[in-house]
């Protein structure tokens, strides 16, 4: 697909709503993404004495949804929130941001996006108590939006709506890698502002990454609405 001329983030060009859209559709926050710079535990309360959750990698990000004095309250896979403070993380200057009809709740939407980070990569798997691969993952969130989707990630490549300009990328969009060699390889889900939600093996399981990684800005061949 066509890519912009620079690896910097270029926001895209957003026009006014329609009095239908506006009428039809609300936006919602869904919280701000984070950056872990060094291994920390995540904690069930603000508090160093509470119980772990368990611990995250540095370069790993996370879906902030509160701020508590020190502490940031991350979303976790089970819904609720968990805890790391303030001075482990670094903070991205994008705020996740979902337009959805009228009386969708933005709730459930939130826990689909994200409740599968930190599940472990899995070849060849489709469940996320035991691990996913990158289609497996892609396969099993779509089925919940009522998409049925190929359990290959080349097949699913053949269906929806083709995007052919990386700017016209929306949240949701699927985005299709050829990372070894010609044929598409991997799959990932777009969240906005050139990050995306995967299954990876070099990532240990489902992370975010960014488009302008050269790894994936290189190898990035198609997407999918």
């Amino acid at each position: 697909m066509e890519r912009p001329s620079r690896a910097t983030r270029t926001p895209a060009t957003r026009s006014k709503p329609s009095a239908r859209q506006a009428e039809g559709y609300v936006k919602h926050r869904l919280g701000r993404l984070i950056k872990v710079v060094r291994p920390t535990p995540i904690y069930q309360r603000p508090d160093p004495h509470a119980p772990i959750y368990w611990y995250v990698p540095a370069r790993y990000y996370l879906m902030m949804q509160q701020q508590r004095g020190s502490w940031c309250g991350v979303l976790m896979q089970n819904g609720t929130l968990g805890w790391l403070p303030r001075r482990a993380v670094q903070f991205t200057p994008y705020e996740v941001l979902y337009t959805l009809p009228r009386g969708v709740d933005p709730n459930y939407v939130t826990r689909l996006a994200m409740q599968y980070l930190g599940v472990r990569y899995r070849w060849g798997g489709n469940d996320p108590r035991t691990g996913m691969d990158c289609s497996g993952f892609v396969k099993l969130v779509y089925e919940q939006l009522g998409v049925p989707l190929p359990r290959r990630a080349r097949e699913q490549a053949l269906k929806g709506i083709p995007i052919t300009r990386i700017q016209h990328l929306q949240p949701g969009d699927r985005l299709y890698f050829s990372v070894k060699g010609k044929e598409i390889d991997h799959t990932g889900i777009y969240i906005g502002d050139g990050y995306f939600i995967h299954s990876a093996r070099s990532r240990g399981g489902v992370a975010i990454d960014h488009l302008s990684h050269p790894l994936y800005r290189r190898s990035l061949v198609a997407a999918r609405r």
